[in-house]
């Protein structure tokens, strides 16, 4: 009977210490796990600015190598995302100088635009060359000349009107023999397989230089926010891809990130994924 209550009460110390000892493991565990979580979290945000540094140097030696190979190179912006980061490159490694930057205002443009344009204008220390539709100065003599609904009635006349004549104007005015544009692979499969560097094509004398081709959407903002560049207000409104104002819609943000999420918001609905401007060549050989 002694034997008994000696086996039950260290048979019950032992279930406790167990029990305490199970308790300490799991406590340890569960610190442990948050600090791997957290050492996570750190890490992945020390990668991403790494590769940032990494993609930016590279881009810094593209377009130096632009500027030093070609004699006559523009750099065309819409002034969304990928756009801001080249221009604060390009300021960043002295060429805004030497390097034409050219807007295209369709007359069709949010206001925010216009007024960001004035704003980087002020802050890089450029004045953009400004193309608009031929024969037109403001809404009212684009209304005259085409119509106010050109854009719904006929979409590719829209297009041609408003942005690939006066971007044909601009490469044939500036005679530039290089063209520096924002466009990336991640954009959608029209450009998943872009090179840095396109050859002329279609009877256009320019090359292409796709200076951010392999950057991402997600790299694009790393970049912005490691280096507290101001960016398109109509990106806090939700608006990942900015346009014009009939073929813009804001996306819901968890979608940004997704291939092709970026410009997921424009032309929705009408089975367009490009505007014409870098299709014009295309057209021309056919």
């Amino acid at each position: 009977e002694g034997g008994g209550e000696w086996r039950r009460r260290r048979e019950g110390g032992c279930g406790a210490g167990r029990a305490r000892r199970r308790e300490c493991r799991v406590g340890v565990s569960y610190e442990r796990q948050q600090h791997v979580r957290k050492s996570t979290e750190w890490l992945n945000v020390k990668a991403r600015e790494e590769r940032v540094r990494a993609l930016t140097e590279q881009l810094k030696t593209d377009l130096l190598r632009t500027v030093a190979m070609f004699d006559r190179p523009i750099f065309t912006t819409a002034l969304i995302a990928g756009d801001v980061v080249l221009l604060d490159v390009l300021h960043k490694s002295g060429l805004v100088d030497h390097v034409p930057v050219v807007f295209m205002d369709t007359l069709h443009l949010f206001n925010e635009t216009l007024e960001f344009l004035e704003d980087c204008e002020e802050r890089y220390g450029f004045k953009a060359e400004r193309y608009l539709p031929a024969g037109c100065a403001d809404r009212k003599d684009w209304n005259e000349q085409f119509s106010s609904d050109l854009y719904m009635t006929d979409v590719e006349k829209y297009d041609q009107h408003a942005k690939v004549e006066p971007l044909s104007r601009a490469l044939t005015e500036l005679r530039a023999d290089a063209w520096i544009n924002g466009r990336r692979r991640d954009h959608g499969f029209d450009r998943a397989f872009l090179d840095v560097y396109e050859s002329p094509s279609g009877g256009v004398d320019q090359f292409k230089v796709n200076a951010i081709a392999h950057w991402t959407f997600r790299d694009c903002w790393d970049y912005l926010e490691l280096n507290e560049v101001p960016y398109h207000p109509l990106h806090d409104e939700g608006y990942p891809s900015i346009g014009d104002l009939q073929s813009t819609l804001p996306v819901p943000k968890e979608k940004w990130f997704e291939y092709a999420g970026e410009r997921s918001g424009r032309w929705s609905g009408e089975g367009k994924t490009e505007c014409g401007i870098h299709t014009f060549e295309k057209k021309r050989e056919e």
